[in-house]
């Protein structure tokens, strides 16, 4: 079976869908005889019951189709119908299907005030039908409780088909939420990753560069020690991010008492801003380092940030750097936001240096940071000199 044909199989006999389809064979049934014997003696000898009887079967069965498309006018002109037409007593097995039938589908409309509306006109009409009826009024006693029953149990059918629907959508809203935090959470991971592994890694390298070459006994052990120390502080800051994503969220700390807090983990932008600049004169540049007391009154999270994106700037300063060469690290407040400026040589020629950041990964995780707590960040080359700008407001 196509898709297409399920799909209109669906529509036309789901929900009040089955109700139309099941009212149009009901009323064809009943008007079948009154047709047959039309047909058969002619409108000229046939009774008025007869003639009346078919026409109000073929009547309702298009009304109860319009209501395919358009319940509220099938409602309509079913009380229409109803007002010049189901008026006798003679009629009244149509009466009974009918009503019974558009209470039903009335039932499955989700606007109160036409499901209201319905059943205002409906007890109007039992009640003009009681006065015309005289005798005959007792068939209410069987109508009023059948169509009762019909629209009630509808309703509570279909009031029960909302709440599900509407428990589906939210279940369906609230895994594309867990799905939209997981996709969040990956990100960050990945990002506070290439952060710490990163710069952990290209201070490492760049430290075992200088060992090997150093001339001097001493400064291979300093450069050695270096390494050692970053080895530990990375091992351990990547324990701590496995331990996160761990499902049971639990990880042995035995022995981490041993170690030394790692750079990476810290929270604190001034500290941050200390050590930074420290490993910038490790690795042999010149720097000129001013920071701000008041950077210490941002939330903790700022500071995070803002020492990620310290962290990615100092990584990008040794890997691209001009070896030996001067830069600077200014972490600042003016009163209504903390910024943060890194400055490092490049080169001198006008040409772009090979192996310049220019649209990284580590560049967008940066931006993306300080997007995140309405911040800016920009980054650019003047004269040999690549600037790294970004602030987080207060």
């Amino acid at each position: 079976m196509s898709e297409r044909l399920k799909g209109t199989l669906t529509k036309h006999l789901a929900g009040r869908g089955v109700i139309i389809w099941v009212g149009i064979a009901v009323l064809v049934l009943l008007s079948g005889s009154e047709s047959v014997t039309l047909f058969r003696d002619g409108f000229s000898r046939a009774s008025q019951t007869t003639i009346l009887g078919a026409l109000v079967g073929l009547v309702l069965c298009v009304v109860l189709a319009i209501g395919l498309r358009w319940v509220a006018a099938s409602l309509g002109l079913f009380i229409a119908v109803a007002f010049f037409f189901l008026n006798e007593s003679f009629l009244f097995f149509f009466t009974f299907t009918a009503f019974m039938i558009f209470a039903a589908l009335a039932a499955t409309v989700y606007a109160r005030s036409v499901r209201g509306l319905f059943l205002t006109l409906s007890a109007a009409w039992m009640v003009l039908f009681a006065i015309q009826a005289h005798q005959d009024a007792i068939l209410l006693v069987a109508l009023v409780p059948l169509t009762a029953l019909s629209y009630f149990v509808t309703r509570s059918i279909y009031s029960l088909r909302e709440k599900n629907d509407h428990a589906v959508d939210q279940m369906q809203k609230a895994r594309e939420q867990t799905r939209i935090a997981i996709d969040r959470e990956r990100k960050n991971i990945a990002r506070d990753l290439h952060d710490i592994v990163a710069h952990d890694i290209t201070i490492v390298a760049m430290q075992s560069k200088a060992a090997k070459f150093a001339n001097d006994g001493q400064a291979a052990l300093e450069a050695l020690d270096i390494i050692a120390k970053l080895s530990t502080e990375t091992l351990h800051d990547l324990r701590l991010m496995l331990n996160v994503l761990r499902a049971d969220g639990t990880m042995s700390t035995e022995g981490s008492a041993n170690f030394d807090k790692p750079a990476a983990t810290t929270v604190n932008a001034l500290q941050g801003a200390e050590l930074f600049a420290q490993r910038l004169k490790d690795a042999n540049f010149k720097v000129t380092s001013t920071t701000d007391e008041k950077i210490s009154e941002l939330p903790r999270s700022a500071q995070t940030a803002i020492y990620r994106v310290m962290q990615e700037g100092t990584t990008n300063v040794i890997k691209h750097g001009v070896p030996g060469g001067h830069c600077s690290l200014e972490l600042l407040s003016n009163g209504t936001e903390a910024s943060l400026e890194i400055t490092n040589q490049v080169g001198v020629s006008g040409r772009k240096v090979k192996g310049l950041p220019a649209g990284g990964s580590g560049l967008i995780g940066m931006a993306d940071r300080m997007r995140a707590f309405g911040g800016k960040f920009s980054t650019s080359q003047e004269q040999g000199v690549w600037t790294l700008r970004a602030s987080i407001p207060f």
